[in-house]
């Protein structure tokens, strides 16, 4: 883009000035520019970072991989607001209970464990999350890549 240059003349008496006009449409090239860097960050580093954490089951899980292979993105655009979003997410119908762990017992949980009368120790499967920490290390990328485009 280049820098067009326009000499005004003060006719103040003050002096001579420059205008610099850098870009007509600013506004539509910085949006363009983060539709890129969003699509292109989860697309290529954050998605497939989420596939790689994704837990599978072993030899015991009926539907292995099933969850990794569901993972999906999801953009929405509003040129005229500005507003750029993007969602990762799983369609195996559990992403969000290995995200955060599940209860075994539903009664159980229904109470405080300290008002419980079985001795629980744990009741419940422990999270593994996959999806947070794939987002916390590679949202910061969206506004480099944004850069590097403009």
């Amino acid at each position: 883009m280049p820098l067009a240059l326009e000499p005004i003349v003060d006719t103040t008496g003050d002096g001579i000035g420059l205008k610099a006009s850098v870009a007509h449409n600013l506004r539509e090239q910085i949006h363009a520019a983060g539709v890129q860097a969003t699509q292109e960050v989860f697309e290529r580093q954050i998605l497939p970072a989420a596939q790689a954490g994704s837990p599978v089951g072993g030899h015991l899980d009926p539907h292995p991989g099933k969850n990794r292979d569901s993972l999906a993105v999801s953009f929405h655009d509003h040129v005229e607001t500005g507003w750029i979003s993007a969602w990762l997410s799983t369609h195996s119908g559990y992403g969000w209970l290995i995200e955060h762990g599940t209860s075994h017992d539903r009664r159980l949980t229904q109470t405080a464990k300290r008002l419980r009368r079985q001795k629980v120790v744990n009741d419940r499967t422990p999270e593994r999350p996959y999806i947070f920490p794939a987002m916390t290390q590679f949202v910061s990328n969206i506004a480099e890549r944004a850069r590097t485009i403009l």
